[in-house]
């Protein structure tokens, strides 16, 4: 009896183990943003939803910005010197980025309860949390 269980109980944990996980989606799929990396001496903000999948949702250089929003992928105009928080998409709706209490870290700030906000078509704010991450590249 001992032997079958022994049989059964492997059998079982071979079974577990060879199966694989499902994949999860990468974040490009998920938000539609690329990733980024900085050059040296580049400077960039990074931003998660800050859900329960942390989506890559927000992205800001000196030369460009992009936010995943609700309504898909959008092209940002920063309207202020980086690190900006004003910006305009390409039908020049205003997207406005507020940070909130930063946090000292090391290479740069995190502002883990910032929020992305954007007006709808009745004038209300929709706000999307988002933590967001200022750092710099050493050069």
């Amino acid at each position: 009896m001992r032997l079958i269980l022994l049989f059964c109980g492997a059998a079982l944990l071979s079974a577990c183990a060879s199966t694989p996980p499902p994949a999860a989606p990468s974040t490009t799929e998920v938000s539609g943003l690329p990733t980024s990396q900085l050059a040296p001496g580049q400077c960039g903000m990074f931003g998660w939803s800050t859900g329960n999948s942390r989506d890559f949702i927000f992205y800001a250089d000196q030369k460009t910005a992009r936010y995943a929003s609700l309504n898909g992928p959008l092209d940002l105009a920063a309207q202020t010197p980086f690190p900006s928080t004003k910006y305009t998409d390409a039908s020049g709706n205003i997207v406005t980025l507020r940070l909130g209490e930063g946090e000292v870290m090391d290479g740069g700030m995190r502002y883990p309860a910032a929020r992305v906000v954007t007006l709808t078509k009745e004038g209300w704010e929709r706000l999307h949390p988002v933590a967001i991450v200022r750092t710099c590249q050493p050069n």
